[in-house]
């Protein structure tokens, strides 16, 4: 109907009347769409709450239906399970890490800075998660194979993050990379074990100084040579 507004005579009195319906469904439309958003968020709110407090297997759909606050429908309106709520929380907090980590890259202008904020970033972010990140290795391989997958979906995207310094950095001059991807692979690798020591909370009052030993390190290889006389 809306689309039929403006072939409709303006002289007629109903021009204004049908007008003001499409705006008005249009309106409810968007509510309805945030609304949705908005439960949806809370209940994962809750439920990564949960999970990081008693862990996957102690944690029930009716604790998170008591806990959020809602009827056990509205849960079921989104999530059919257990497992898909928790598939759920996972992808939302790898993402919202992703996108912390992109935020602090972003800030940065050279390859050595970028490279570094992106490990601080993220080191931060699992040492901040560091409950539900202990929950989700515990849980994914065994348990919800689905999330594995996602996760590994996920670990893609990070990597894409570190190829794109190393691809800014070689056209800038300040690296030199044969093969950005399988340097980026190289740098996750070489920086997972202070990811997982972070996540069980190892090593953690000297982090940035062991994170900036590596750094210097891997730098160093990646770093132009200069000629020698």
């Amino acid at each position: 109907m809306c689309s039929t507004v403006n072939k409709i005579d303006n002289k007629s009195n109903n021009v204004w009347f049908v007008y003001w319906l499409c705006h008005a469904a249009t309106n409810r439309r968007s509510e309805s769409v945030s609304d949705v958003s908005a439960r949806r968020e809370a209940i994962l709110d809750v439920a990564t709450r949960l999970f990081a407090r008693y862990g996957f297997r102690k944690t029930s759909v009716a604790d998170i239906i008591r806990d959020a606050g809602v009827a056990r429908g509205t849960v079921y309106k989104y999530f059919s399970t257990k497992e898909e709520i928790f598939h759920a929380v996972i992808r939302r907090e790898m993402q919202d890490m992703l996108s912390r980590v992109r935020e602090e890259v972003e800030k940065e202008s050279t390859a050595r800075d970028r490279l570094r904020a992106a490990v601080l970033t993220h080191t931060a972010e699992i040492r901040k998660k560091v409950n539900v990140y202990r929950v989700a290795t515990e849980v994914l391989s065994d348990v919800i194979p689905r999330s594995e997958k996602e996760v590994e979906r996920l670990m893609e995207e990070a990597l894409g993050v570190y190829a794109w310094i190393l691809t800014e950095g070689v056209k800038a001059g300040e690296v030199v990379v044969d093969d950005v991807e399988t340097t980026a692979w190289s740098i996750v690798l070489a920086f997972k074990g202070i990811f997982m020591m972070t996540a069980s909370g190892q090593i953690e009052e000297r982090m940035t100084g062991v994170i900036d030993a590596l750094l210097d390190i891997i730098w160093n290889g990646l770093k132009p040579r200069e000629e020698t006389a």
